[in-house]
């Protein structure tokens, strides 16, 4: 039974989004919002996001802002990009393609270079210039689609609904209105166990039912996280360049997703024809952070960066429905003779909770080898605690539900100490610029969380181009990354469930327009 119920909640925790009895908040979006994937500029993009100690770009704000301090003239830069992710997705050994595109701004900036006293010398004694600047990146985008569809002859939604029911203990007339127990007991989908002396429930195929279904439906996301920066940064004679970033994060992150089920049982089986879930949900809130940078030059070919990434502390709040509906065989009745009625059971409108979570700090360490007339090579390492995450009620919300099983569940199934490699090469020739990248991003998961916790990792190629002259300067990246995920639509006591695992290869062209203003 404790194995039973660890995989329970794992499972509870994999899925980015079936709910609990009140709403959906669970340790799946504690890790939503921890992980991040780099932007910025074009040029950014094609090296890798390797940034966080070559400096004189505008990503370097939400990397290590002490970068900021290398520009010598004040500038302006807008960026576009036009990203396509492309999923396989496998449910029961079938596998289906589906694909979403999304135009997007993954960087805009302004930065205003103030000359110090020494700014001419080339021997300078003090500060040389200051930067400050407003920048704002793109780090998560949460385009796409899945679809599934397969025969399932193991288990049928509705047996997790009646678990559910069996959960709480209780009659139907107590169940919360905005639990799928409430909504799959009005719609007939779960039937009253008579032969027990205490609340208990059963699907409307019965208590031992031979299972034979046809499940599909598809699972849309969509929305982003944006990143706005107010940065200052000063260069101390060449040689040791300090930057703070005081930041703010948006969250726009919605989800719908429609599953259905038709039983594909002989006629003379009078029970479900079919039914449907469809399931909507909206997340919108902001957060705040701060990054402290220090990039040391000891002389002009080696640069060493590191930076430190605060929390960020989020306030959010879901907007949320959910509806099933039923259809019936003809002549199908209940446990009490009665003739089944296909029903459609929905969450009362304007269903909304407000929570915080507050993501992990990070630190990046970075270094990088220079020739100015060749180019450069650029290594960044970024250190995670995914456990330091947490779920954290409101001031308004704190006697409901605090929480504790799913931070508890945030530090026994995720990474202490994820590490994350981003690898950037430049080469210049006249006012042309070439470049090459990797990212890897490792697991969030430990290794023996569950069974697909060391594919949840994602490889990050790209290639870029530039050109750079006195009155403007162009980029562009072909960036390619390839990821994983999984989602359970539902799963068991017993341990039956059928997860849909998710192949990303996403495909993003980004572009790049700097202008100098001064």
């Amino acid at each position: 039974m404790i194995l039973k119920r660890t995989f329970y909640h794992l499972v509870k925790m994999v899925v980015l989004g079936l709910p609990y009895l009140l709403s959906g908040q669970n340790e799946a979006d504690v890790l939503r919002y921890s992980l991040q994937s780099y932007g910025g500029t074009a040029r950014s993009y094609g090296l890798g996001g390797a940034f966080g100690s070559v400096g004189a770009d505008f990503s370097c704000a939400g990397i290590n802002p002490a970068g900021l301090a290398r520009f010598r003239s004040s500038q302006f830069t807008f960026s576009t990009a036009f990203y396509n992710a492309t999923n396989n997705s496998v449910y029961i050994s079938n596998e289906l393609t589906d694909k979403k595109f999304n135009f997007n701004l993954p960087n805009v900036s302004l930065l205003v270079n103030i000359a110090g006293e020494d700014f001419e010398s080339k021997k300078p004694k003090g500060f040389v210039n200051f930067t400050l600047g407003f920048n704002m990146n793109r780090l998560n985008n949460f385009h796409s689609n899945t679809l599934f569809d397969a025969v399932n002859q193991s288990s049928s939604i509705t047996q997790n609904w009646a678990e559910r029911a069996n959960a709480t203990n209780t009659t139907p007339s107590n169940f919360s209105s905005y639990s799928l127990e409430h909504l799959a007991y009005q719609a007939w989908l779960i039937d009253k166990d008579t032969s027990s002396s205490t609340p208990r429930y059963k699907s409307a195929y019965g208590a031992n039912p031979l299972i034979n279904v046809r499940q599909y439906g598809n699972i849309m996301t969509k929305g982003a996280i944006n990143d706005y920066n107010l940065s200052f940064a000063a260069n101390y004679q060449h040689m040791v360049y300090f930057g703070l970033t005081l930041g703010a994060k948006s969250v726009r992150y919605i989800k719908t997703s429609d599953f259905i089920e038709e039983d594909k049982k002989t006629a003379n089986v009078k029970d479900i024809n079919y039914l449907t879930f469809n399931e909507y949900q909206r997340t919108t809130g902001t957060g705040l952070n701060a990054k402290l940078g220090i990039n040391i030059a000891p002389n002009e070919h080696l640069r060493i960066g590191y930076a430190f990434h605060s929390p960020t502390v989020y306030n959010l709040k879901d907007t949320y429905s959910y509806s099933i509906t039923s259809v019936f065989d003809y002549g199908a009745v209940d446990q009490f003779g009665d003739t089944r009625q296909g029903q459609k059971a929905t969450t009362p409108q304007s269903t909304y909770y407000k929570y915080k979570i507050s993501t992990p700090a990070r630190n990046i360490f970075s270094i990088s080898l220079v020739d100015k007339k060749i180019g450069f090579i650029a290594f960044d390492i970024e250190t995670v605690n995914y456990t330091s995450g947490k779920i954290i009620p409101t001031k308004e919300n704190a006697g409901d539900y605090s929480f504790t099983n799913e931070n508890l569940n945030v530090r026994k199934f995720y990474n202490a100490s994820a590490v994350n490699y981003r690898f950037g090469a430049e080469y210049v020739y006249d006012q042309y610029r070439f470049r090459c990248g990797y990212a890897k991003n490792g697991s969030p998961y430990k290794n023996n969380a569950f069974t697909y916790a060391s594919d949840f990792k994602s490889n990050v190629y790209s290639l870029g181009f530039g050109i750079k002259t006195k009155d403007y300067s162009f980029d562009f990246a072909f960036v390619k990354t390839k990821s994983f995920s999984v989602d359970v639509p539902y799963t068991l006591e017993s341990g039956k469930s059928a997860a849909i695992t998710n192949n990303y290869n996403i495909t993003n062209l980004v572009f790049s327009v700097a202008v100098p203003i001064d």
